[in-house]
């Protein structure tokens, strides 16, 4: 039977809303590949089903602040947060922490580096959900990379069995059941699917086996920048290691072509390494959480940096390449307003308000009184260009097209 994968959903609420965490707040989807820590990072009961999961890899992502595992190559978590990480000129903007090490105190290659792949999107249509365009964060490694590579595992019979798998290259392997790790390796929430399917940027194998044939000792090297659990969490200091972070600007399309993104709404993140390493066993990327690098710190709460704020230019020039409408944002209110293609404004306010549309010249071409909740305004019948839409005095761009 083919597999079809339900997407899940998990939501965590902040109890503390004077501030806005900068850690991650939802896992959307938790989709591991066979691994031999799957099943147990987090732990799967009997009956837990994907979404159970996803809330499962929520609370140990951000309650337990551990970690969870991806499987081998291509599994995959999707991940929200409570507001959009802003994209920075000349920083870098996400943070995502893994469980790499480095090889003794003075080396910066790493011991154990799993690296996973990075994928990025901004919610341009504006319901909340993972389901606008997709954008590749190119790491060191995209450039030696296998690209539109596809994995396809095969369930076992038995549960002590190894996992085989092919590839479209044309080669095939195993996942080894280790003796260590007793549990199925196989995800047993989706038990019912004869064979898993993943696609995406495979990242050139990065373990060398510095020992020998009969007694191997492999060393898993960390690439330069751009991917998840490469480079430790911390650097020598004890800070938020600088060189882990990712820089939003080295998103790519599927083009391989630079994407200038206003910021990011969402994070996937899949093991990208499709390599066995001895008794170490398949590489596997592991994750922890996922933060929005633009901190500030009071005493010892961190929180966003509401100071940094989406380039309005660069949202428009976004838009108008990637999006079927436009989506803008009330400075104060974090209230989004999102025009779909058939002229639709959506927007949902906490208290009546007046509503008021005016064109690039300044113009009004709409005003009404709207109540509280989810509202709807139509402008097909104007022409396309950049508007300006006030709610209860605050002022936001869209752009209709």
């Amino acid at each position: 039977m083919k597999k079809e994968i339900t997407v899940a959903f998990a939501s965590f609420a902040c109890l503390a809303a004077m501030a806005t965490s900068p850690v991650h707040d939802k896992v959307f989807e938790y989709v591991p590949a066979p691994g031999q820590f799957v099943n147990l990072l987090p732990e799967w009961s009997k009956g837990d089903n994907a979404s159970i999961m996803a809330e499962k890899a929520l609370e140990a992502t951000t309650v337990d602040e551990s970690i969870i595992s991806l499987g081998a190559f291509g599994g995959y978590v999707t991940f929200g947060f409570p507001s959009t990480i802003v994209n920075v000129e000349g920083k870098r903007d996400i943070y995502i922490e893994g469980n790499a090490f480095k090889a003794g105190d003075t080396s910066n290659t790493g011991a154990s580096a799993e690296p996973g792949v990075v994928m990025v999107s901004y919610d341009i249509n504006g319901n909340g959900l993972p389901d606008d365009e997709w954008f590749e964060i190119a790491g060191s490694e995209y450039r030696y990379s296998t690209h539109n590579y596809e994995i396809t595992y095969f369930k076992p019979v038995s549960d002590n069995d190894n996992i085989k798998w092919t590839d479209n290259q044309g080669k095939s392997g195993e996942i080894v059941k280790l003796q260590y790790h007793k549990q199925p390796y196989w995800p047993q929430w989706l038990a019912g699917e004869s064979e898993l399917k993943f696609k995406g940027t495979r990242l050139p194998d990065n373990a060398v086996n510095q020992g020998t044939a009969e007694n191997p000792y492999f060393v898993l090297q960390a690439y330069d920048y751009g991917y998840a659990d490469n480079l430790p969490n911390l650097d020598d200091s004890g800070n938020y290691n600088e060189s882990a972070k990712i820089d939003i600007d080295w998103a790519i399309d599927k083009s391989g072509n630079a994407v200038k993104m206003p910021g990011v709404d969402f994070v996937r993140i899949y093991t990208g390494v499709n390599q066995f390493n001895g008794w170490i066993g398949e590489s596997s990327t592991e994750v922890g959480r996922v933060l929005n690098a633009h901190i500030k710190t009071v005493g010892n709460v961190e929180s966003v940096d509401e100071s940094v704020k989406i380039d309005q230019n660069v949202l428009n020039a976004f838009l108008s390449k990637y999006g079927q409408g436009g989506v803008g944002e009330l400075a104060n209110d974090n209230v989004r307003i999102y025009v779909n293609a058939e002229g639709i404004i959506s927007f949902t306010i906490n208290r009546d308000a007046n509503v008021a549309v005016y064109d690039s010249m300044g113009k009004c071409r709409y005003t009404s009184f709207h109540k509280a909740g989810k509202n709807e305004v139509n402008v097909s019948n104007l022409e396309s260009g950049i508007y300006i839409i006030n709610v209860d005095g605050k002022s936001t761009k869209i752009l209709k097209k």
